[in-house]
Order: structure tokens, then sequence, then C-alpha cells
């Protein structure tokens, strides 16, 4: 009989058309909570080829094994192969007519950074790099970085979302440059705060050493939700070449 603990039960449903799959385990991210996750729709994600997969019997088992590693949040299944691959780098794909037979599933929560106020400690080149790129929804793959959040070349450059409300945040994810530069992505941290938006921001979610690649998308999960108004991701980095690049930013809750 298996102990508390290793407890495990998952059952999958189809909602809009949408497949949502519910597993639940003791040992989660959060503490006892039961986790959703759903087939990403909006955008596309490629998996990191060099990591070896593993087989298993069903989507469900999958769902059941990222549900209970600590800090997991999104994985892929093979369904024609049976291969479950929760580990390695999440890239974005601009390619639609992409036959690969590997979907993206993340868990199910809310992105409570959509279309909120963000600053920035500088703006690179306006309109074209304006705050408001990281929260408006879309990832598009631009020449210069267009169309993204982009800081100029600072000390320390920051982000902060007022998120309008407090939260119990349990992950934020950052979606890199696409076409180039993705390096500079790198030493950033996460920092929560419930004071205005210049801080101070006492609550660590979490880092991200990097360096980072090219169309990359970073889950900076937290060790334990963190509470907070104010989200500010920053490059703690006194080096050159200094910018802050984000083309879109999901605080989830």
């Amino acid at each position: 009989m298996l102990s508390d603990w290793n407890q495990v039960l998952a059952m999958s449903v189809y909602s809009m058309h949408i497949f949502f799959l519910f597993a639940l385990c003791i040992r989660t991210s959060f503490s006892d909570i039961s986790v959703f996750f759903r087939k990403e729709t909006r955008f596309h994600f490629d998996r990191e080829t060099s990591i070896q997969p593993m087989i298993v019997q069903s989507l469900t088992k999958c769902a059941m094994q990222c549900a209970c590693i600590t800090k997991c949040v999104s994985f892929f299944y093979n369904d024609f192969d049976s291969l479950c691959q929760l580990e390695g780098k999440i890239y974005m794909s601009f390619d639609e007519n992409n036959n690969d037979p590997w979907i993206y599933y993340e868990m199910r929560m809310t992105n409570v950074a959509a279309f909120k106020p963000v600053t920035m400690s500088s703006e690179h080149n306006p309109p074209s790099h304006s705050p408001h790129y990281a929260v408006d929804g879309q990832v598009k793959n631009t020449i210069y970085g267009k169309q993204c959040a982009h800081t100029s070349n600072d000390p320390n450059p920051w982000l902060t979302i007022d998120l309008e409300n407090t939260f119990d945040v349990h992950y934020v994810t950052l979606f890199n440059r696409i076409e180039t530069l993705g390096e500079r992505l790198r030493d950033i941290s996460v920092y929560l705060g419930d004071d205005y938006v210049n801080g101070p921001f006492p609550v660590t979610c979490g880092n991200f050493d990097g360096p980072g690649e090219n169309a990359e998308v970073v889950h900076i999960v937290c060790d334990k939700p963190a509470h907070g108004r104010f989200v500010r991701i920053q490059m703690n980095n006194f080096q050159q070449d200094n910018y802050l690049t984000l083309c879109e930013v999901r605080v989830l809750v």
C-alpha cells in the first residue's frame, strides 16, 4: 500500500474542445493542492530535442509525473509514441504547419499580469519597445526585437508590473527575444512587494542564471507562493550590454 505522500489521483476531461487534465499528488510544488494541466492553444512551442524522453502509458501518467515533481509546471507529450518529456528548455515556435507530434501542456492557472500597468528602468527606442508590450498577450517574431519591452543599456535593468491587487504568485514566465541576442537574458531575479512601483521588494520568487537562448520560454517557479502586488524582474549584473528584453511576461496564480 502506498504511503500518503506517494498517492496520486488523475483523470482527464474534455471541455470546449480543450483537453484538461487533473492530477492530485500529495507531494506537489505548492503543498497539498490539486493540479490541472491544459494544452496550450494560443502559442506553439518546441522542446529541447537533446533531452531523452521517457516512455509512459498515457497522457495521464505523464501529467502525474509532472504533478509529483517539485517545480514542474509544464511538459511535452507525444501520443503517437507514448513519450513524455518533463525536462529541458522550451522555445516559441512560429511554424503553424508543423506536424511534430509533441504537444505542450502547462498548469492551468490565471495570468494576472495581462494588460496591467508596467514600468521599466528605461525604454530603448520608443515607441517600438514600450513597456506595455510585455503584457499585451502577444509574442511576435519581429526584426530588432520590436514589439517587445526593451530597456536601454542600464546597470541592473528592471521591469515592474503592478498587478493592481495582492496575489500569491506560483510562477512567472518570461518570453525571451525571438530572432537574435537571446543570450542577453541572464542573471535574472523575480521579486515581489506590496509598496509602490519603486519598492522595496522584500520577497524573492526565484532566479534564472541563463544565459537564455533565442525564443526561449523561461518558467521561474517560486520556492513557495510569493505574496505581493508589484512584480519586479531585474537583471543583477554590472557588466556591459545590460539590455533587458522581454516579449511577454506572465504572472501565474
